[in-house]
């Protein structure tokens, strides 16, 4: 591990360079395979994983045993914090989509930093807003967006965060699969291909290879998705 490679995780930017020495010897780095179990519910926690590439998807599964996908972080995000700061079992199963390449640190190291520099807990503060927000936007969709409304604001989040802007105005992204995106909205895997295919018909998305593009029609017809 080497201070550049911590200098990608943006909740580390900014540290002096003693943290940022103190860290390269706390952190480990390791690689999982798609569809690893990284973090599994009701487990003990004493580990912050931090994304240096590829995804994951945080879950739960369901009563009637389907997965529930809560969100989906990349590049730069972390998670497992929760269960460090309040000493509570993870709280959720986190699964990687790709392959993907993590950053490990500790509890006692995490804990040493939010005690010894204020920026870093400022940073963690406004990720745990940002989270809180998200999941109130998520329950607000699922009580009052219809289905086809619920799959217009995912595809336009995920637009938004990992998006290519081109030169018309629409935006490309690779585009999760159905059964991803049933998950994530509450709905069945045939209920997505069909109102995916009634977006596409209508000429607010694009499909292409394994890439989703949003037309920017579909901005204008789903403001508040």
């Amino acid at each position: 591990m080497d201070i550049a490679v911590i200098q990608k995780v943006p909740l580390f930017n900014g540290l002096s360079q003693d943290s940022l020495e103190r860290l390269v010897q706390a952190t480990t780095r390791k690689t999982f395979p798609k569809d690893s179990i990284v973090v599994e519910e009701n487990e003990v926690g004493e580990t912050l994983y931090m994304i240096l590439s590829g995804k994951v998807k945080v879950t739960n599964i369901g009563p009637d045993g389907k997965e529930v996908i809560l969100s989906v972080l990349s590049e730069g995000e972390f998670f497992g914090e929760m269960a460090l700061l309040d000493r509570e079992p993870r709280s959720a199963n986190v699964v990687s989509m790709e392959k993907t390449e993590m950053m490990l640190l500790r509890r006692k190291e995490f804990m040493y930093l939010l005690e010894s520099n204020k920026e870093i807990l400022s940073k963690l503060m406004g990720v745990l807003s940002g989270r809180l927000r998200h999941a109130n936007a998520q329950i607000r969709s699922l009580a009052l967006l219809d289905v086809l409304g619920r799959i217009a604001r995912l595809l336009l989040e995920t637009a938004g965060k990992e998006g290519r802007r081109l030169l018309d105005g629409s935006v490309v992204f690779r585009r999760p699969t159905h059964q991803e995106i049933a998950s994530m909205v509450g709905t069945s895997r045939e209920t997505v291909s069909r109102m995916i295919g009634d977006l596409s018909r209508d000429g607010y998305i694009k499909i292409s290879g394994k890439d989703i593009i949003i037309k920017e029609k579909m901005e204008e017809a789903f403001p508040n998705s």
